[in-house]
């Protein structure tokens, strides 16, 4: 017997129907059979352990809480923001899920947890966290901008890791080839490896970088690579004395001339960023991440960029034994640059990622709060951390050996000076990814890096603060309008004795912008 191929598409249509149907009326009995209430959890961390992690969270869960099923749900994380936003407004939303404060809609369709984190959390119970508000167990405090969203002034976000960028390197090959596995411990060791790397591959008539890297991992090394070169430029221009710069003081002072491309240290700066791009594979520019990756677990680069959430699926990837360090930057016993080092360097503040929020519309909010606490206990934790090798941030929950070769270190001098991009706009830091090409070609050089930076870099920085002049002062003009509704609309004996308006502090930094904008022609920056 034939059939025709609309009979054929229509048959497997109805199977697939009634395949589907079956699962959701088994699902359905399941639930109702077994008299759980069943949440579920969604993320995007796809990287080797996370999903298992989690896994194992859930199935210690529900042995302490047998009346609760949770499922996870993973989904790839180029789609999940417009699946989690087709989720939420078609009110099938998972009860928990991982978000971001930037993205919209965060008010709509998730529920503050400011009451909840202020109190203890009960599955600490028995270890040094009993009786300590939830919001005290982490240990940047909550205070990342996932946790405590400062438009809103809520607590929002329950997170569970952190990390930092490491060179991770193949232990067995760097043993071949230098005789030891141990990572440097200088810049000037890291040079060496490089060029044994490089000498070995010659000799065998091999295709080995030293070190394998993309367009999008080197960002933050070559930021880290600037800043730590130029602490005594942030330390002169630092005229509040905060240890800090931020990035509209930084903009501001690039207007007025205070410093330019051309000071010795971003000088010495760029000149560092010129050998570093030499170690890596050539044309990484024009390289993604995957690329990168390849080469290390192929064997072709016996290092590679990577943070610490990338690093995990490494070592499931690689045949081979990893280790990792930090990369050595230069200190005052170097030989060329020690005249601008300035250590030991601090790799900032703790910020906390992989937040869970609550869905503000879930049927069994009780149920979901819950199981976030007990992701979020030292228990749970322990078993994040143990099971996925990423990085706790629960308090007394120790990482792992590997993990812990990503721990963020604190200690030193760091003034989050972002010379390469000085202001709060993303149109710096792309004028920046788009010239470094002049600095790591064949044929570029610091000079015409710095002459790239000195020609575009003063418009960009000039747009980015007339945005933010035009930006605060129509939050002005509307506090100052609602400011004097309140007072002259409102029945006398109920006017306020004061007034909420713009600070000070926002209306000072407006008029140092209005008076530093205007530039005589042809002036540079």
């Amino acid at each position: 017997m034939k059939f025709s191929g609309k009979t054929v598409a229509l048959l497997l249509l109805g199977t697939a129907y009634a395949a589907s149907a079956f699962l959701v009326f088994r699902r359905h009995v399941e639930e109702v059979r077994a008299d759980r209430v069943t949440i579920r959890i969604s993320q995007w961390q796809l990287e080797g352990g996370v999903r298992d992690a989690i896994d194992a969270i859930i199935r210690r869960y529900e042995q302490l809480n047998p009346r609760v099923h949770v499922i996870q749900i993973a989904a790839p994380d180029r789609v999940y923001l417009p699946w989690i936003q087709t989720q939420m407004v078609g009110g099938t939303g998972p009860d928990i899920a991982e978000y971001s404060w930037p993205w919209p809609d965060t008010v709509r369709n998730f529920s503050p947890l400011t009451a909840e984190v202020m109190q203890p959390n009960p599955y600490n119970r028995g270890t040094p966290l009993e009786g300590v508000p939830w919001r005290d167990t982490f240990i940047d405090g909550m205070t990342s901008p996932d946790n405590y969203v400062q438009s809103l002034s809520q607590y929002y976000g329950v997170s569970m890791t952190t990390g930092m960028s490491r060179i991770v390197y193949n232990r067995a090959l760097l043993r071949t080839i230098t005789g030891r596995d141990t990572p440097p411990r200088t810049y000037r060791e890291f040079l060496a490896i490089c060029a044994e790397v490089r000498a070995y591959s010659a000799a065998h008539g091999l295709n080995l970088a030293p070190l394998a890297n993309s367009r999008t991992t080197h960002i933050n090394l070559t930021n880290e690579i600037v800043s730590n070169l130029s602490t005594g430029l942030a330390e002169r221009i630092d005229f509040q004395h905060r240890l800090k710069l931020e990035p509209h003081p930084l903009a501001v002072s690039y207007l007025r001339g205070e410093w330019s491309y051309d000071s010795p240290e971003l000088v010495a700066g760029f000149a560092e960023l010129r050998e570093f791009g030499a170690q890596c594979t050539p044309a990484f520019l024009q390289r993604e991440r995957d690329t990168a990756l390849t080469d290390f677990v192929s064997g072709r680069a016996v290092m590679v960029v990577a943070p610490s959430w990338e690093a995990t699926s490494l070592q499931q990837l690689c045949p081979f034994a990893l280790g990792a360090f930090r990369y050595p930057s230069p200190r005052e016993d170097d030989p060329v640059y020690g005249r601008y080092a300035r250590g030991p360097f601090s790799e900032g503040q703790v910020i906390t990622g992989m937040p869970f929020y609550l869905n503000r519309w879930t049927p069994h909010r009780a149920e979901a709060l819950d199981f976030l606490r007990f992701m979020s206990s030292q228990e749970g934790s322990t078993i994040f951390t143990t099971v996925s090798n990423w990085l706790p941030i629960v308090a007394g929950v120790k990482p792992s050996d590997f993990a812990a070769q990503f721990q963020l270190q604190s200690e030193g001098y760091n003034w989050y000076g972002g010379f390469l991009g000085p202001n709060n706009h993303g149109d710096s830091q792309d004028l920046v990814l788009s010239i470094l090409y002049t600095l790591w070609s064949p044929d570029g050089s610091v000079d015409a890096f710095r002459s790239a930076m000195n020609r575009g870099m003063g418009g960009r920085v000039r747009d980015g603060l007339r945005r933010d002049l035009i930006a605060g002062l129509g939050n002005i003009r509307r506090e100052d309008s609602a400011g004097a509704a309140l007072l002259e609309l409102a029945p006398p004996d109920r006017r306020p004795e004061t007034l909420r308006l713009v600070t000070l502090s926002n209306e000072i930094n407006l008029y140092q912008i209005r008076a530093t904008l205007p530039a005589p022609a042809g002036a540079r920056p």
